[in-house]
This record gives structure tokens, C-alpha cells and sequence, in this order.
């Protein structure tokens, strides 16, 4: 009789083997082969779950976006209203546990999105969903124009996210948070906002 199989630990092993290899060899690297082989078996251990590269590297994003909506939603509804997005760019900018190996994962994603189907339209899923956060967020914290700050935040954290990759010396947890929060230290809130503005943190 076969051995019954936990399909959701097996998928959360995949993607745990998915980041090893992205962490050790590089997000080009991540195939279903290599996956197979970190996990010890052969490529039908993988396809009988994900049948594709696609699939192999949303699913270790998925696995990491639900640690992300939990922490995000602590680190947000932990602060005052009009401190909520200040707190939201701080957690978004720091990388704890896999997160920088899982930004590789994403701009992978953008690298191949126009010719897999797939994963233009996971990117596109997510990147709605983080602005629709931002902005919801940009609002309880009374900023005017809550839509426009959402889309420059956008910008500048998945800006962050490719020059961390390219030069993480100058552009360190600091510094780019410290850009973010002068940024937007700069545009109006609302008259009805009675909380203070966060002091903007120094790069240096």
C-alpha cells in the first residue's frame, strides 16, 4: 500500500529546497532538476507537485508570502495610525530569514515574465495586492493623496529590491530606508491627521 503524502509539508520542502539552491547557485539556477537533487530524489519528486520552473519558483514564493502577510499585518496593526506606514516601509526594507534569497525569486520573475504566462501573472497579482496595501496603509496614516504615495513607495522598494542585488554596500538596509522615509516625509497629509510625522531615520 502506498505511503499517504502530506502534499502541503511536500510543497513547503520544495520550497525550502528551492531557496537553498537560489541562496547557494543563484535564482538562474533553479530548476526542477537541481530542486531534486537538493532534496535527494529524482525530478518526478518535484513534477508529481509543480509541473513547471514557474510553478517550482511561485511556489517558494507563496511558501514566503504567507510568513509575509503575518508579519506584516503585526507590524502594521502594532503601530499607531499615522506611524503605519513608516512602520510598513521599515519592514518592507529590512531583510530577516530568506527574504533577500526570495527577492532574487522575484526579480527572476520579472526577468522571464513576458515569455511565461505564469509568472507575468503571478507578478501581476502581487504587485496589485502590495499596492493596494501601501495604499490603504499611505491613507490610515492621513497622507492626501494616499493613491500617489502607494505608487512612489512601489517604485522605490522594488528599486530597492535590484540595488541591494547590484551594490548591497552602498545600498544597505539603512540607506534605503532612509531614502524612502525622506521621500515621503516630504508629501501632505490630510488637515483631519492629528498624528505626528515619524522622524525621518539617517542613512549614516
Amino acid at each position: 500500500m502506498p505511503r499517504e503524502v502530506n502534499t502541503e509539508k511536500r510543497l513547503a520542502d520544495i520550497a525550502a529546497a528551492t531557496v537553498r539552491v537560489a541562496r547557494t547557485a543563484g535564482a538562474q539556477a533553479v530548476t526542477i532538476r537541481s530542486v531534486a537533487r537538493e532534496l535527494g530524489g529524482s525530478t518526478t519528486l518535484v513534477t508529481n507537485y509543480l509541473p513547471s520552473r514557474a510553478a517550482l519558483i511561485m511556489n517558494a514564493l507563496d511558501q514566503g508570502r504567507d510568513r509575509w502577510l503575518e508579519e506584516r499585518r503585526a507590524v502594521v496593526t502594532a503601530s499607531p495610525p499615522g506611524e503605519r506606514l513608516a512602520a510598513l516601509i521599515d519592514w518592507s526594507l529590512s531583510a530577516t530569514s530568506d527574504d533577500s534569497v526570495l527577492r532574487t525569486l522575484i526579480l527572476e520573475i520579472v526577468a522571464n515574465a513576458r515569455v511565461e504566462p505564469e509568472m507575468r501573472e503571478s507578478l501581476h497579482r502581487e504587485s496589485v495586492e502590495f499596492q493596494q496595501i501601501l495604499e490603504s496603509t499611505a491613507s490610515e496614516s492621513g497622507f492626501a493623496d494616499a493613491r500617489h504615495v502607494a505608487e512612489l513607495l512601489y517604485i522605490i522598494v522594488r528599486g530597492a529590491y535590484i540595488a541591494t542585488v547590484e551594490d548591497p554596500e552602498h545600498w544597505n538596509e539603512d540607506r534605503v530606508r532612509s531614502v524612502a522615509h525622506s521621500t515621503i516625509s516630504t508629501l501632505p497629509r490630510r488637515h483631519d491627521a492629528t498624528q505626528m510625522v515619524p522622524p525621518v531615520p539617517s542613512a549614516e
